[in-house]
């Protein structure tokens, strides 16, 4: 089960980087773009790094809690 609940968390960590690396290219992008164009680029930026903050800030909060249940090698190198 321990092992179960590490991939989980590393999945959902890994799907936090991805959406924040896709924000920043978002934002890369719109920096070509029009000032029209641009705002909708920065907007799904804001959305993509959003959903990445409330993914990490997540499973740093089930990462405590199993912590606190004494699941302590839970935590990654990442963390």
């Amino acid at each position: 089960m321990k092992e179960l609940i590490k991939e989980v968390i590393s999945l959902a960590e890994g799907d936090a980087k991805w959406l924040d690396e896709a924000a920043r290219n978002f934002e890369r992008f719109a920096t070509k773009l029009k000032e029209e164009e641009k705002a909708e680029w920065d907007l799904l930026a804001a959305v993509y790094r959003e959903r990445a903050q409330a993914i990490q800030d997540m499973t740093e909060k089930v990462r405590q809690s199993l912590e606190t249940d004494g699941f302590s090698e839970l935590r990654t190198e990442d963390a």
